[in-house]
C-alpha cells in the first residue's frame, strides 16, 4: 500500500512538473504575439503570473527573466522530490 502511494506520488509531481513547464512557456511564446487577446492567454496568465511573481526581481533591462527562474526553480525542486520520493522506496 505504501510504495502504490510512493509510486503515485512520483507520478504525480512528475506530471505537474511537466505541466508547469509547458504553461510557462506556452504563456512566454504567447506574450511576444498575442497576451490578452486570447481566451488560452489569459487562462494561462493566471497560472503562470502566481508562479512567477516570486522572481520578478530576475531582470536584465527590460528583458524579465522570472519565467527562466521559475521554470529552473520547479524543475530542481521537482527533481528533488522524485529523488526524495525514490529514496523512500528502497
Amino acid at each position: 500500500m505504501t510504495e502504490t502511494l510512493i509510486r503515485f506520488a512520483i507520478s504525480f509531481v512528475s506530471i505537474l512538473t511537466k505541466i508547469l513547464y509547458w504553461a510557462i512557456f506556452i504563456s512566454v511564446i504567447l506574450s511576444w504575439f498575442a497576451r490578452g487577446r486570447s481566451q488560452l492567454g489569459s487562462w494561462l496568465d493566471s497560472i503562470v503570473q502566481p508562479l512567477c511573481r516570486p522572481f520578478r526581481w530576475a531582470r536584465i533591462g527590460m528583458m524579465d527573466l522570472s519565467p527562466i527562474t521559475a521554470l529552473l526553480v520547479i524543475d530542481f525542486g521537482g527533481r528533488f522530490l522524485t529523488e526524495l520520493l525514490i529514496k523512500l522506496l528502497d
